[in-house]
């Protein structure tokens, strides 16, 4: 816990003296390694009663570092402009409140956290969106969150009342706190986001900047997850409520990619699709057996690195050709031949195809959910079908057809570009040759 206060401690020193962004970044990757010093297993394995570090948390930070590390140099633009400093400094203090938001057991604390990250958040949407929608974006994002997240303060207030403690070891909660398990259990569920309460999520992602889009969908979706099973043994006491969200994450999930081929925007696209696929972290994660609970973990990591690496190759063709409607982007593959590879393995991640976690992920979960009720397999046999579907219909709309003529120029790619590509595959495709690190 020290060495990570000093190292933000660096850090933050650093972004004030104007310290140039790539000692930064140096910095952050010498410091990255310390991290997996640490061996952590499924249990709680803290040393004092303010940190919880266990198996979850402990993936969680390091996908917040890689996902922060990724989007900062992926942002050229923007460090090499005037304001730097203040994007930087956003980023660092989202990194901050991430960091400690997985770290914590102290339930004040955790919604403390919890609540942070909006304002950073709200800052990078707003400060270097595209277009003047983002200011409608940044207040879809800022009153979905707030309106989840009070009533879940107030149930903190009554934990503490009746169980004289805030650490999470310590609650022992009454089947009939019923309105307390509503209020608790609804905030991570727009944060995910569930069907029904997802409407901020696509317009976020449409007017966020790439930086943005990238850590929305890499870890912040990811905060919900996390909630739901740090809260799991109060869940487990309401099993008939839980199954509601479970038939409506259901619903949502083949709705939501029934939306996905409807849409003309990329950054559209990727965002219904990530829509989809925390639908069946919801239902995993609720259904309580432990074979669909190491899948939802498994999905929120391989997702995080998917969609952020679908998100840097939607900005990569938005820079070329200034559109990202996918009527406009077509052709790629006689023009950017080696950029139409990485569009064929990130769609084909996405859809989860064999060497990937997202397969692994999505069998685990399709296995604990079956057991729970054998009547989903015809359901999740058509969501499944539908993901190879939204995920064929992007890749070839984007790289097949003839070039828009329109555009008459197209830089092309940087060995940058590829390099960041790759660090989003590369993770996805080791951790499937490593499945014993799961669990």
């Amino acid at each position: 816990m020290l060495t990570f206060s000093y190292f933000l401690f660096v850090l933050f020193f650093g972004t004030l003296i104007s310290l140039k962004w790539y000692f930064v970044l140096i910095y952050m990757l010498v410091f990255y390694p310390l991290l997996h010093f640490s061996n952590f297993t499924l249990s709680f394995l803290s040393k004092n009663l303010f940190i919880s570090l266990d198996f979850f948390s402990f993936l969680m930070i390091i996908l917040t570092f890689w996902i922060v590390f990724l989007s900062v140099i992926s942002s050229l633009k923007i460090l090499n402009s005037f304001n730097y400093l203040s994007f930087l400094m956003a980023f660092f203090l989202l990194f901050y409140f991430l960091v400690m938001f997985f770290l914590v057991s102290n339930l004040l604390l955790f919604f403390f956290f919890f609540e942070s990250t909006l304002i950073p958040t709200l800052f990078i949407i707003i400060g270097w969106g595209n277009k003047i929608e983002r200011i409608k974006s940044g207040y879809y994002l800022f009153f979905y969150t707030l309106f989840g997240s009070m009533p879940m303060l107030l149930s903190i207030f009554f934990l503490k009342k009746t169980n004289f403690s805030l650490i999470f070891y310590f609650f022992d909660f009454n089947k009939a706190y019923f309105l307390v398990y509503l209020f608790l259990i609804i905030s991570f569920l727009i944060k995910m986001p569930m069907f029904l309460v997802h409407s901020w999520l696509p317009k976020a992602h449409v007017e966020a900047p790439l930086s943005g889009s990238m850590i929305l969908a890499g870890v912040l979706l990811k905060m919900g997850g996390y909630g739901l099973y740090r809260f799991l043994f109060i869940y487990k006491k309401f099993l008939d409520l839980s199954s509601i969200w479970i038939y409506i994450s259901l619903w949502g999930g083949i709705l939501s990619s029934f939306i996905c081929i409807r849409q003309v925007d990329l950054k559209s696209i990727i965002a219904f699709s990530s829509v989809s696929h925390m639908s069946l972290v919801i239902m995993g994660i609720l259904s309580f057996s432990f074979s669909s609970l190491v899948g939802s973990i498994m999905l929120m990591v391989a997702h995080g690195l998917c969609s952020s690496g679908l998100f840097f190759l939607a900005n990569v063709l938005y820079e070329r050709s200034g559109s990202r409607s996918i009527f406009l982007n077509k052709g790629l593959m006689s023009m950017f031949p080696s950029l139409s590879t990485w569009w064929f393995i990130f769609c084909s991640l996405n859809m989860a195809c064999p060497p990937s976690l997202n397969l692994i992920s999505e069998i685990f979960l399709l296995n604990g959910l079956i057991s729970w009720s054998f009547i989903f397999v015809f359901f999740l046999m058509f969501l499944s079908f539908l993901s190879g579907v939204y995920n064929l219909f992007l890749f070839s709309f984007c790289n097949h057809g003839s070039i828009y003529s329109s555009i008459f120029f197209f830089n092309s790619c940087y060995l940058l570009e590829y390099y960041i590509l790759y660090l989003h595959f590369f993770p996805v495709f080791f951790f499937f040759l490593k499945l014993d690190f799961f669990y």
